[in-house]
């Protein structure tokens, strides 16, 4: 996704101007399931993008909010990771103020396999409980849990690893109320909030789809049609992770990385031996 936004310094993002919502609904189909398009004004190419993957489903444009013409942050997040999560926000708040009990997140540079109408006719076939399910993956290696059936021929699994991604998910009222909650100080890029390392630790219940129904296009290859979108951030803004990686606290840093090097072996050591958690790639079909 390239969301190039950001909320500006001190701005609410609650308020009216930070939740501006295009009016009306496209496709042809209405869904069970509510589906909100995270989507800029200005990139037009990605909105028919979504729209011909999206044909015969409706669903909902979010309109981020431009952080190309505000200043670089000086410290945590970039303007554009910051941008794509308060999207996200946004988005999960429109979802809040109606009562409906589920609902799907997509970002626009997304290749959508046959399936996405089925999964979101009913969101009968989530486990009770769950927070989220991603919907897409990174072709990464997960752990994952005991795979149960879901629904139109395809499996779910608890999700216990870090996923990168944030293009494709559901969320239950639940899970967007405790994401907010997890994110009002916002210190992580989206897919890092969303599907965390060790999220059993932050009382997350993640669940992936398998196989995944969606993949981004800088994944699919030129001659199946992907890398038609650039996925690069503005050149000049330094990465989060490049300021991280300056000397000053240096040493901090390396004591916390450490420490969560053993908690993380302690949880991995717990989820082999009593949940039955297991190494995979999740395929996209």
């Amino acid at each position: 996704m390239s969301l190039r936004a950001a909320p500006r310094a001190g701005n609410d993002p609650s308020s009216p101007r930070s939740t501006l919502v295009q009016a009306g609904m496209e496709g042809a189909h209405a869904s069970a399931m509510k589906i909100y398009l995270i989507n800029l004004d200005r990139d037009a190419a990605r909105l028919a993008h979504m729209r011909d993957q999206l044909s015969g489903v409706r669903f909902e444009r979010i309109s981020a909010i431009d952080g190309s013409k505000l200043p670089a942050t000086t410290k945590g997040l970039t303007r554009f990771e910051l941008a794509c999560l308060e999207s996200h926000k946004l988005a999960w708040r429109q979802f809040l103020n109606g009562s409906d009990a589920h609902a799907c997140f997509l970002e626009d540079d997304l290749h959508i396999r046959p399936g996405l109408a089925a999964l979101t006719a009913s969101g009968s076939w989530i486990p009770p409980g769950a927070h989220s399910v991603k919907l897409d993956t990174y072709l990464q290696k997960v752990e994952l849990g005991e795979k149960r059936v879901a629904i139109d021929g395809r499996e779910i699994a608890r999700l216990y690893s870090r996923h990168q991604s944030s293009a494709a998910y559901i969320l239950t009222r639940e899970g967007a109320a405790r994401y907010l909650n997890l994110t009002a100080r916002p210190s992580l890029p989206a897919d890092y909030a969303l599907f965390p390392n060790h999220s059993r630790r932050l009382g997350l219940r993640i669940y992936q789809l398998i196989p995944a129904v969606a993949i981004q296009d800088h994944l699919v290859q030129p001659n199946q049609g992907g890398q038609a979108f650039a996925t690069a951030m503005a050149p000049g803004d330094r990465s989060a992770a490049a300021r991280r990686s300056s000397a000053a606290g240096k040493l901090g840093r390396e004591s916390l990385r450490l420490a969560g090097q053993v908690a993380g072996l302690m949880e991995r050591s717990y989820q082999k031996a009593f949940l039955r958690v297991g190494t995979t790639t999740v395929d996209v079909g």
